[in-house]
């Protein structure tokens, strides 16, 4: 079948009508100059989808950690939600180590989880559970691997008079005092910048070392030793709050330092110290030197890093993970 000239010129002619009157249409429901709205807001439930432009979904809920191999000693960053402010929620784990106290930002769950070095490798479960009977609940779970980490074993002696005038009753009483100083923490990050170094020097001892000391049973090495010269200066890694800065028997002149969370850190056989308990530090800022006071036979910085009071590796701190976790919002004053 064949069209006349005038058939074909009319069918142009509605084609053009019909693509003209497309775009009039969607000018009108979607106007150029105007924003486009976020998905789920109350302004684009109001459009109508011409085309698949937004899909309305529940958020899901998702529990992530990192790292995703985690060994003995390390600890882990967890992040879960979106949950809502008004639930309740509760982290569980079933291996050895301790949770930091629960942040929550912006509808998401922040924690810092250390696994002790006396974990043995395997697989475990980390648990979030959000609600309650009123509220009903939500279960968010993650299995983690453990791999396997060999530390190292030395044997060396220490004399006698190091120890000379100490008291089970006055190490009692040191141990308590640092058990309150780590266990007094502010309930959200203070720190806002990457970690970095308190001091460059040779490592003498690592993390996690086993060490047998004058023939005693052996004891685990709780942070790194640094050796350098006496006098050397110590900065703190981060901003924080100095919770105890005096002499002990064993660690000798200590500064322990809050971080907020429930994450610490520690500094012990220091020649003087530059801070007072109660202080805020900043990153950087001169907090004593480098000495040999304490259960010490050498110049050298003891520096531990505790979630809680489990120690967990110094090192792991520099790689800046913690940076995942934000900062609040509005900065709070600490009194």
């Amino acid at each position: 079948m064949k069209f006349g000239p005038a058939f074909k010129v009319m069918i142009i002619l509605i084609a053009v009508f019909l693509v003209a009157s497309f775009f009039f249409l969607l000018e009108d429901i979607v106007p150029a100059s105007t924003p486009v709205p976020a998905p789920g807001s109350e302004q684009a439930q109001k459009i109508i989808p011409l085309f698949p432009v937004f899909a309305e979904t529940d958020s899901e809920k998702e529990l992530i950690f990192y790292p995703q191999l985690p060994a003995p000693g390390d600890f882990m960053i967890v992040e879960a939600g979106p949950l809502s402010d008004e639930v309740e929620v509760e982290l569980a784990i079933d291996f050895p180590g301790s949770i930091s106290h629960l942040y929550r930002l912006g509808g998401l769950l922040y924690a810092v989880v250390a696994i002790s070095y006396n974990t043995e490798p395997g697989s475990y479960s980390l648990i979030i559970r959000a609600g309650n009977e009123e509220q009903g609940s939500d279960i968010l779970s993650a299995d983690i691997l453990i791999s396997d980490k060999e530390f190292l074993t030395s044997q060396f002696s220490m004399p006698a008079s190091r120890t000379e005038g100490w008291t089970a009753e006055r190490l009692a009483e040191d141990r308590e005092k640092v058990r309150l100083a780590r266990e007094t923490t502010e309930p959200y990050p203070l720190w806002t910048e990457r970690f970095i170094n308190p001091l460059e020097g040779r490592i003498t001892s690592e993390y996690g070392a086993i060490r047998i000391i004058n023939q005693n049973p052996p004891r685990r090495h709780s942070g790194i030793d640094i050796a350098t010269e006496e006098g050397e200066p110590i900065i703190a890694p981060n901003r924080g709050v100095v919770r105890l800065s005096e002499f002990l028997l064993s660690g000798g002149y200590t500064v322990i330092i809050d971080h907020g969370m429930g994450l610490s850190s520690t500094y012990m056989h220091l020649h003087e110290l530059a801070v007072k308990t109660g202080e805020v530090v900043e990153r950087g800022e001169k907090i004593g030197t480098v000495g040999m006071t304490g259960y010490a036979t050498g110049p050298h910085l003891h520096w531990e890093v505790n979630i809680g009071q489990v120690p967990v590796n110094p090192e792991q701190l520099l790689d800046n993970e913690l940076l995942w976790i934000p900062p609040a919002y509005v900065m709070q004053k600490i009194n």
